[in-house]
Parts: structure tokens; sequence; C-alpha cells
């Protein structure tokens, strides 16, 4: 499953160089909303249908229809003003009750126009868009996208409806649909259990039928989710060093506190973070180093009217949390999914060799704000391809083009930070130390 080990070399007398395990040196923190869609929320239509198929009887009836297009605005517009980044669903046939580059039942073109418009100015600067399969209810045919007449269900029946080629198909589909609209995707989330009990094949269909309707490299996938450790890795699948490519698997570390799957559920910011900034679940994964990408629903932040909003408020008070815990941004920085894990399969690809005062990289899959740690090395002058750096004094303001004395309490030890972007598959570093190499 997972690439090589993260790239690294070492002379016996020297410098360690290891490409760090995230951008610039930060912790990312990352927002997953499920279940969203254009105007219509989901959840009405996915419950009412749920408890046909099922014999359930949970409460659904009186559950929003619509979700307006002004509150998803709102939404957005807060998000991007606070630097919030992750991921946000599009489900290409909502419920199977039509597909949004055809139109929808109770909205007409315009009104569909102008959530689209919206969704492509205001949400995608800062979320990544991905399908959530085509329907997240009813298998579909891809050719027709009728349900089929078995009525198999999305979630935990995925591949009742073909053999291997037909389900890639079907995700590919889910991808075209969006990719028309003006929302290509960067990767695809699972409806509940879609392609839980076969990862390694869905990461490979992901990386061949997503990467062939949209033409990126390091499509990701998100399905799974830990939530009783501190660890959470970000897996690379089928990394190809020759190619350039290979699949992310995005993995969440949180449950949703945040009005949950049925929209209805306890919205309860403490989970998260407490206000006093030291418990939860979010600061013992962020000390562990991991990557902190939370879970949402977007029928949560919008909850049962627009004067309920019990997601939203969640979401402010966490944020507000995160960036008083870290107020300088110094070791946090929020992403989209997408940055995480093309970081995470670039670092998989990546090799390191070492030379005196030199390091050749080999970077298959370029991406920005690549950082190295330069291990027992306080560099006075760095350059990167023959161009000088700019040498900072403090961790706080780096970005690419730039290095930084590093400890490991960050306070100007014995390493030094060097963040780039890099322009070519084979870059060299070269620095000189105050130790006087």
């Amino acid at each position: 499953m997972d690439g090589p080990p993260p790239a690294s070399a070492r002379r016996a007398t020297d410098v360690d160089v290891e490409i760090c395990r995230h951008a610039l040196d930060r912790v990312p923190l990352s927002l997953i909303v499920d279940d969203s869609t254009a105007l219509l929320n989901l959840n009405y239509f996915f419950l009412r249908d749920r408890n046909a198929h099922t014999g359930e009887q949970r409460r659904w009836d009186d559950l929003p229809v619509v979700i307006p297009e002004r509150f998803t605005r709102e939404w957005a517009e807060w998000c991007g003003e606070n630097g919030v980044r992750g991921k946000f669903s599009v489900v290409p046939c909502p419920a199977a009750v039509g597909r949004i580059d055809r139109g929808l039942p109770l909205f007409g073109a315009a009104q569909l126009a102008s959530w689209l418009r919206m969704c492509r100015e205001c949400i995608v600067p800062f979320f990544d868009i991905t399908p959530e399969m085509l329907t997240h209810t009813f298998i579909v045919d891809p050719d027709t996208l009728r349900p089929l007449p078995s009525g198999g269900w999305e979630q935990w029946e995925w591949q009742a409806f073909g053999p291997e080629d037909r389900v890639g198909e079907y995700m590919a589909v889910a991808c075209e649909i969006l990719s028309r609209v003006g929302l290509p995707p960067q990767g695809v989330t699972s409806p509940g259990g879609f392609g839980g009990q076969a990862l390694p094949l869905y990461a490979r269909l992901v990386g061949e039928h997503c990467r062939a309707a949209t033409g990126r490299p390091a499509p990701f996938f998100f399905q799974r989710a830990v939530t009783d450790s501190p660890v959470v890795d970000t897996p690379v699948w089928y990394p190809d060093p020759v190619a350039g490519t290979a699949v992310g698997e995005a993995i969440v570390c949180s449950s949703d506190w945040t009005g949950s799957w049925t929209g209805y559920g306890r919205a309860d910011p403490d989970r998260f973070i407490t206000e006093d900034l030291a418990g939860g679940r979010l600061p013992e994964v962020i000390d562990a180093g991991s990557p902190c990408i939370l879970l949402a629903h977007w029928q949560g932040m919008y909850g049962l009217h627009d004067g309920d909003r019990r997601g939203f408020h969640a979401l402010r008070a966490v944020v507000e949390r995160l960036r008083q815990r870290d107020p300088h941004g110094e070791r946090t920085r929020w992403r989209k999914v997408s940055e995480i894990t093309d970081y995470a399969c670039a670092r998989a690809l990546a090799t390191v060799q070492l030379e005196p005062g030199a390091a050749e990289l080999d970077i298959p899959l370029p991406v920005p704000e690549l950082t190295l740690r330069l291990r027992g090395c306080v560099a006075r002058e760095v350059r990167v391809d023959g161009q000088p750096l700019t040498g900072l004094a403090h961790r706080r303001g780096l970005r690419a083009g730039a290095f930084c004395p590093d400890g490991p309490a960050g306070g100007g030890g014995p390493d030094t930070l060097v963040a780039l972007d890099p322009r070519h598959r084979r870059v060299r570093v070269e620095w000189n130390s105050l130790g006087g190499e």
C-alpha cells in the first residue's frame, strides 16, 4: 500500500536531510464536508428512501428540503475570511432525482446556475470539490442514471452493479458530471461504506478512472476515520516514480460533532477542542504531528431551519479555539485535502542523495512548499539550483524560497528548515553552515 519510506539521506559525519512530513513543517488542519450538493438537502431524500429500503423509522419528514444558496454563500465566505480550507462534496445526481448538469426538479435553470456560479466563486478557492459518488442513495445505471431494478444501495452494495470496470466507470461518470458544470474534482468521497471492504481495489480504481477523468496525477479518496489514536496517517497507494503518479488517502481524525449525518444530532465544539484549549480530540492529534482533518456533514451545518445552524455555530467556536491555540500559525496551517494528500504522495515518491554541503533531490511529483529539514546543521546560506534563498530568524515566517533555524522545540536549535517550490523534477540544494562547512 504505502510507498517508500520518507526521503532522507545521511553522511556518516555530517547532515541528515529529510523531507518534512508536512509542508512548512506545520500540522495541516482541514475540514471535510460530506453529503452536500446543489440546493437540495440530500438528507431529506436519503432518510426517506433509506427508511423505505431498510424498514427503519428514522425522522425525516420535517427536515428541510432545501438548503438556501444564501446560507451556503454566507458559510463559504466566512470560511474564506477565516482561513478555513478542506473538501466539499457535490453529489452529482442527488438521491437520483436529477443530475446537476441537466437540471434538478424543484429548481429553475437560472436558480441552479446561480448556485453553481456561487460554488465556483466562493467554495472552490478554499475547498476541493469531490463527488460523493453518483446519488449517495440508490445505485444507478451509469449510462442512464436511473436506479437499478435490484434497488441496490450505494453505501454498502457498491460492487453489486457489475464487474470492476463498471465500478470504475461509475466513479468516472461522477467526476465527468462535475467537470461539465465547472467543478472538476480533485478526488472522490465514499458515501458511507462505499469501497471500505476492498480498499486496494478501490484505490486502484480511483487512480485509473479519476485520473483519466480529471488529469490529476495523484487523485485522493476519503473513506476512513481514525478516532481512537493520536497517530493518523496519510496513506499513499500505488506510487509510480517513473510516471510521477500515486493515489492519496485522506483519513479524518474525528467523528462529526456538528450535528452528525442526520443533521439533527448534537453539535458540541468541546468534543473537538475544549474552551481551555487543552481537551477534546484535536489537541492530541496536533501534538502528535498527525494531519488534523475534521469531519462534518452539510445538513448539520444548516440544521433544521435557518435559525438553527448548529453545525455552523460549532465550527465557528472550533476555528476560534484553534486560532487561540496557535495564534501566529507557527505549528498549524489550514489546507485543502488535496494539498495534504499531494504532499504525502510527493514525499513518498521523492528521493534524496547527499554530497558534501549539498543534496540532489529527485521529485517525480513536484508540489508547492516542499520542506526539508537539515538535521545537525544551522545554515548561514542556502541555494536552490544556484539561486540564494532568504534567511529568516524564526520559523514563524517560513515560506517557499526561505530557510530558518529550528530545533526540536522550535527554539532555534541545531537544525535548518528549507522551503521551496520545485520547478523541475531534479533539484539541487546547497548550503554553508555556521559550523564552517
